[in-house]
């Protein structure tokens, strides 16, 4: 007696397509987070690059992008992913370098804006000379759910909800994860555990 072996093959290959996606998807999030770590724990990775430190600090900032998730908004584009600056600085020149890069499957862009009119941004970054600013733009910022980004001392107490800093040649950083909360964004718990200080 034979036994029936029809459907066998389909079987198999669906589950092998399950397994390369799920392993796809597996190098990618390690690739990223491999990046991150990069950026992050070695002392030398600017000097190892050749990087300018707005350039290290613009490069951590973008690939910090990669582990926010934002709720659907209507005024921000669904195309694209907006990164927005207030003035001229070194930090968004070396930002505007990465332009095109993909975030989430969608090409950065990299613009100038006014901060009281920047719902449509995803990011807004403030630069050193934007405290008052900041300080200012914050709340309504955080309605209209970007994510507030700087470099300079006391920027997380000022509203940012992230801040980088050039710590004994590697740059450390700080979250208001209780700021991006209120602002309906999800900051993953695998980037919180790389944070110097976390804000609950």
């Amino acid at each position: 007696m034979q036994l029936s072996r029809i459907g066998d093959s389909s079987v198999c290959a669906g589950f092998l397509r399950f397994k390369a996606d799920a392993v796809s998807r597996c190098a990618i999030f390690v690739g990223q987070i491999s990046a991150l770590l990069l950026f992050l724990l070695s002392p030398h990775a600017a000097a190892q690059m050749q990087a300018s430190e707005p350039e290290l600090k613009a490069a951590i900032l973008v690939n910090m992008l990669l582990f926010v998730d934002w709720p659907s908004q209507p005024q921000q584009a669904a195309d694209r992913f907006l990164l927005c600056y207030l003035g001229d600085s070194p930090m968004a020149t070396a930002l505007g370098q990465l332009e095109g890069k993909l975030i989430k499957g969608k090409p950065l862009h990299v613009m100038r804006a006014d901060a009281d009119h920047a719902g449509g941004c995803h990011v807004f970054y403030f630069s050193s000379n934007d405290e008052a600013a900041l300080t200012k733009s914050a709340p309504s910022l955080r309605t209209s759910r970007v994510f507030l980004a700087g470099d300079s001392p006391g920027y997380l107490q000022r509203g940012a909800m992230l801040n980088l800093e050039l710590v004994g040649g590697r740059v450390a950083f700080d979250i208001d994860l209780r700021g991006a909360r209120q602002s309906g964004l999800t900051v993953s718990s695998k980037v919180l555990r790389l944070a110097r200080q976390v804000l609950e």
